[in-house]
């Protein structure tokens, strides 16, 4: 299985690296208020926004987007680390294809986005561990995705580009519970 690893291209990154991304950069989109909602749903790989976003959407009656799925097809994929085995994404291309309306963004970067709100999902170090070797991931990037959670990598990120941030903990809560949670804060930024 493969992830995607995020890069904000900018003019100054593309003339700065000849035009290969080679590391985040902050941006700052801004969108029309009537553009409808947007909640990120974001958190290491392992933790379970897949499930808790398609659940979420259901739920709100929004659409889902699979940020990695829409990537591909609009080609905001700018390239690719072989180190990590991961796809690079133009987040700044991706906010731009977009579609319209109410929207849970599905990704471990979707908090890279704009967004009204972002739910950040954390697990449990040992069972983010299991639930990653299950998916029969090398060691390196079991290792490297446990330390970005230890980290709160996607939270920190998150807490920076957002006012809105909601971290729940899907160690032993379903998926449906987390859903139901994230509902709940949702109906308080409305």
């Amino acid at each position: 299985m493969r992830g995607v690893h995020v890069v904000v291209m900018t003019a100054a990154t593309e003339a700065a690296t000849g035009g290969f991304c080679k590391g985040p950069t902050k941006v700052h989109i801004l969108r029309l208020q009537d553009s409808g909602m947007r909640i990120a749903i974001t958190g290491t790989p392992g933790t379970g926004k897949t499930a808790v976003a398609r659940l979420l959407a259901r739920r709100l009656g929004y659409r889902y987007v699979d940020l990695k799925l829409l990537a591909e097809k609009k080609g905001a994929v700018c390239g690719y680390d072989r180190s990590r085995r991961s796809k690079i994404v133009d987040v700044a291309l991706l906010e731009k294809v977009l579609p319209p309306g109410d929207l849970v963004l599905d990704g471990h970067f979707s908090h890279e986005l704009e967004a009204d709100g972002v739910v950040v999902l954390r697990t449990a170090v040992e069972e983010l561990a299991r639930r990653l070797r299950a998916r029969g991931w090398p060691a390196r990037k079991v290792r490297e995705n446990l330390q970005a959670e230890i980290f709160n990598v996607c939270g920190e990120e998150a807490a920076a580009l957002h006012r809105q941030v909601l971290e729940l903990d899907t160690t032993r809560l379903k998926s449906a519970a987390t859903a139901a949670a994230a509902a709940k804060w949702i109906a308080t930024l409305k």
